[in-house]
């Protein structure tokens, strides 16, 4: 069996091992490694790198050239509100934000253009564009 092949435009790592719904919009270009989770609404632009063990639950959006690293997991509830009455909360990963290995995001947050986020950060709050954040709680690198 290959462990890579590509449908529309979207190479896909070992997708065997992988639990990536039909309904969920993947931009051409894109590349993703085995063991990810992709949800129904997710919307993930061109040209993207989801590497291994990424999670990325409905509410999630990735604009064009954006990288995930390892492990790397994006929240749809920071609230924990009734199950009843609950709507995925909205988060997007704006054009060529690069995160890396094992960061959390939480749910609902704006991660500006082209920023970076460190190894194993945990983010709670928006990131400007073209900064750098690091640790946890993740804060701006000076």
């Amino acid at each position: 069996m290959d462990s890579k092949i590509k449908i529309d435009g979207v190479t896909y790592w070992h997708p065997r091992l992988s639990n990536i719904s039909k309904k969920a919009k993947i931009g051409e270009g894109t590349v993703i490694h085995a063991g990810v989770h992709i949800h129904d609404e997710v919307i993930i632009g061109k040209r993207c790198q989801i590497q291994a063990n990424v999670l990325l639950f409905n509410g999630a959006t990735l604009e064009d050239d954006v990288f995930l690293g390892p492990g790397v997991a994006i929240a749809n509830d920071s609230k924990l509100v009734d199950r009843n009455a609950w709507t995925a909360e909205k988060t997007t990963i704006k054009r060529g934000a690069k995160i890396g290995m094992g960061a959390l995001i939480n749910a609902g947050l704006i991660i500006g253009e082209y920023s970076k986020i460190g190894m194993g950060a945990v983010v709670i709050s928006d990131i400007p564009a073209h900064e750098t954040w690091v640790g946890v709680p993740a804060r701006k690198v000076v």
